[in-house]
């Protein structure tokens, strides 16, 4: 027979052990963005305005840039990426992206880079991002 103690104290340690296997796949997640969950949520949210990869299989707005072209913008950055996701211009969608869903498409425009002018949208796993100077 268990106590209220007992009971009490088994239900903290299996809430501390849920959330821990809850953070730890966050973690795990936040630092592993990938290209292959960019692009299928750019196909299903973004595709019936943007060109996502490839040609165009349906009509797409005048002047919406492509994904190819946004990721080899001049001056393109991930953060400018982020903020346009996070806070979207009209007529874009408010789609709710998490963080990681943001991390996951900055990776997918990874892979469409091909100006090498333009700094890479996610930096390597394991390295920091640079510290702006105080000068």
């Amino acid at each position: 027979m268990w106590t209220d103690s007992a009971r009490r104290s088994a239900r903290v340690v299996a809430t501390a052990a849920c959330l821990s296997a809850v953070s730890h796949g966050a973690f795990v997640h936040a630092l592993e963005p990938s290209a292959t969950r960019g692009r299928e949520l750019a196909v299903r949210l973004c595709s019936s305005c943007h060109v996502v990869s490839g040609a165009a299989t349906a009509a797409v707005p005048e002047g919406i840039g492509t994904f190819r072209g946004i990721a080899n913008r001049p001056g393109q950055s991930a953060e400018r990426i982020s903020n346009v996701l996070i806070l979207p211009h009209l007529p874009m969608p408010d789609n709710q992206l998490t963080r990681d869903e943001i991390q996951d498409i900055l990776a997918y425009l990874e892979t469409l880079r091909t100006n090498p002018e333009v700094p890479p949208l996610i930096a390597p796993v394991g390295t920091k991002p640079p510290t702006p100077s105080k000068t």
